[in-house]
């Protein structure tokens, strides 16, 4: 093996050992673990005394490619149809039309204060490190509102255990389902407004065809792939504790991906539309899902120390403005979604807007930002340190405020719930 070989290995070990210690330390100090983690890996380099990052741009967006499938792939097998039927169509709704209307309108919004901008300073400058300033034209525009409208279930979660008792039932269920659904839509309206930006969607009639073929052909394979995978693993031996099923897991998801790639296909949505029916089906156990559960966990924590490794603090801190106005703008698009989507629902107005403000973002946008460094479009090596900061905020601002929004939403609910138990006592 090459020295290089052996220093990527050192680094990866230690940082994944670190972040696994820095998750506890942050339970004590109410912090989230990714915020942690991804000031560990940014400041990792300077600690070193090395001012070079220790990936490129094309090796963590590889490097991404491979996490991004592995966590649609297990929020497809974390997604149970018998504990969502309740709030299947709202989490459907959220999860599709919602990603649309979040994307859109913040789409609209920094387009227009953009355009706003070249006349009247309205708003801070996307700038780099070196001084340039981009304006968002409609594919950047586009794209950023596409990085921004998906939500983590991970983190979401994560920071509801502790607390989940003052949380109902349905309201968790809801946040999870959507957080499963809509990271592919946000996938492909990135991928949209990256052709847009290279110039390559010729027409919106060839647009849909090519959507839909890829949908088409993504879900066909990774429908094929999980009933070969439920095949395999309904033997009786892959369904004890350490019987490889995760193994088996990660295999078939490789095998499948690469063929839906190769077809035409989209293998994220194949990711998750095997982990959907290998997940639901009778024949499996969920043995499998506690496994798989740790391979997830190590693709999230090395996509966090990725876009960390790839992103210098003095690259964060000339988009701090722009990031924060972006950040909120996309808040505000939630709320706005969240009310439209979820009208005429059985969620009552404080667990309407308690869902909005737990939509925390992760490790999506950081893949999908490391595939626009990679991508080649000039505003693409931006897009890490940006999307950092964005998720920068809303870690420190909801995961901060989440405990006592939850205490919030309980005394809301508190008086409503107590007037029902009157009634029927009555």
């Amino acid at each position: 093996m090459e020295h290089t070989t052996y220093i990527y290995m050192l680094l990866f070990g230690g940082l994944l050992l670190l972040s696994r210690l820095l998750e506890s330390i942050s339970e004590k100090i109410k912090l989230p673990g990714m915020l942690l983690i991804l000031i560990m890996g940014m400041l990792l380099p300077d600690f070193l005394g090395n001012h070079q990052s220790y990936l490129s741009n094309e090796q963590a967006e590889s490097i991404a490619s491979l996490g991004l499938a592995i966590i649609l792939f297990y929020g497809g097998l974390t997604t149970r149809w018998t504990s969502m039927r309740r709030v299947i169509w709202s989490g459907l709704r959220m999860a599709t039309l919602g990603c649309l209307i979040t994307a859109g309108s913040a789409t609209a919004l920094i387009y227009g204060l953009s355009r706003l901008n070249l006349d009247y300073q309205f708003i801070p400058a996307l700038t780099n490190g070196s001084g340039t300033q981009f304006s968002a034209d409609l594919p950047l525009a586009l794209f950023i509102g596409a990085m921004l409208c998906s939500t983590d279930a991970t983190a979401v979660l994560a920071l509801l255990r502790p607390i989940a008792s003052k949380i109902p039932g349905p309201l968790l269920n809801l946040i999870e389902c959507e957080s499963g659904f809509n990271d592919p839509v946000a996938v492909i309206l990135a991928g949209v407004a990256l052709a847009l930006a290279k110039g390559q969607l010729e027409s919106p009639l060839l647009l849909l065809r090519d959507v839909g073929l890829e949908f088409a052909v993504g879900a066909a394979v990774g429908w094929a792939g999980a009933l070969l995978g439920t095949y395999i693993l309904a033997r009786e031996h892959y369904l004890e504790p350490n019987a490889g099923s995760e193994v088996i897991c990660l295999a078939l998801l490789m095998l499948s991906c690469a063929t839906a790639f190769l077809c035409g296909g989209s293998p994220l949505l194949c990711a998750y539309v095997m982990g959907c029916v290998i997940g639901n089906s009778n024949e499996i156990d969920c043995i499998i899902v506690s496994e798989f559960t740790i391979i997830n966990r190590a693709s999230e924590l090395i996509l966090l120390i990725c876009l960390g490794l790839v992103v210098f603090p003095q690259e964060i801190w000339p988009l701090k403005w722009y990031a924060l106005v972006v950040f909120l703008i996309t808040m505000v698009s939630r709320l706005l979604m969240t009310f439209i989507t979820l009208y005429r629902s059985p969620f009552q107005a404080p667990e309407k807007t308690f869902s909005a403000f737990a939509g925390l973002r992760g490790a999506v946008p950081i893949a999908i930002a490391l595939q626009a460094a990679a991508s080649g479009v000039p505003w693409g090596t931006l897009m890490p340190a940006f999307a950092l900061a964005v998720v920068l905020y809303g870690l420190i601002f909801q995961g901060y405020f989440l405990p006592a929004a939850t205490d919030l939403l309980a005394n809301a609910l508190k008086p409503q719930a107590d007037l029902s138990l009157n009634e029927q006592s009555s």
